[in-house]
């Protein structure tokens, strides 16, 4: 998979189809959260449907984002039955990484023991003696969230250290041949080894209301054959 650009959480991202722009320009203010970060490759690729129209991106977790401050915002895992509208957009893999120097043979039932803390040494698996170092998300991460539920029917080890974004962890795991982390698959690049943990979760828009205009247009085209196309580049296409 291709590296994803530095991109801070607070960072803001203009995307524009014309040159400059005039004061009085209508915006669209989305919100992506850092786990569903990639889906913005294809939000630009959607981007130019009303070059009048200027498109502003911000990454927000979402157990602060308010969709009453954003025209839409676009996460993992299913979406609040309290938002106004949800359409889902593609389907995410949930995906254990280890250092490429770890060649452990990794089940779903070693990913939820290492996680819970049950195995302390990659020697207990028949690896290296090298200590095991945990990385997840904070709790409201989605990748975490969806791991504690489907595979753990609980929270991670305590001694698991907390990524503040998906770019962070992926690094660390990169550098230490004793880290593993929870990531979502459209992170992942070729500086890690994937475990396929057989977890699918939704790539999801969500709204405080049923769009209209310019934003019911980026989410036609984020489910139709362009945005398909592009988010297919990290995703499962949720059509077929």
């Amino acid at each position: 998979m291709k590296n994803l650009p530095s991109t801070g959480i607070a960072a803001l991202l203009f995307l524009s189809a014309c040159g400059s722009q005039a004061i009085d320009t209508p915006s669209l203010h989305v919100a992506v959260s850092p786990a569903a970060q990639p889906v913005s490759e294809a939000v630009a690729d959607c981007a130019p449907i009303n070059e009048e129209v200027r498109l502003s991106i911000e990454m927000q977790y979402p157990n602060i984002v308010d969709l009453d401050e954003f025209d839409l915002f676009v996460g993992l895992a299913e979406p609040d039955p309290e938002a106004g509208f949800a359409a889902q957009l593609a389907w995410e893999q949930l995906v254990l990484i280890v250092n490429l120097e770890n060649d452990v043979d990794i089940s779903r039932d070693i990913a939820s023991a290492l996680f819970s803390g049950r195995v302390q040494n990659w020697s207990e698996l028949g690896g290296d003696d090298v200590t095991v170092s945990l990385w997840a998300g904070p709790e409201s991460d989605e990748a975490r969230q969806a791991f504690e539920a489907n595979m753990l029917r609980g929270s991670v080890s305590g001694e698991t250290r907390v990524a503040t974004n998906p770019e962070t962890a992926l690094e660390a795991v990169a550098n230490d041949p004793g880290a593993a982390a929870i990531l979502p698959a459209a992170w992942a690049d070729e500086r890690v080894r994937l475990i396929d943990l057989g977890v699918q979760v939704p790539v999801v828009a969500v709204a405080s209301e049923e769009p209209t205009g310019p934003i019911r247009d980026l989410v036609a085209c984020l489910q139709g054959p362009t945005g398909q196309e592009s988010l297919s580049n990290r995703y499962t296409p949720f059509q077929q």
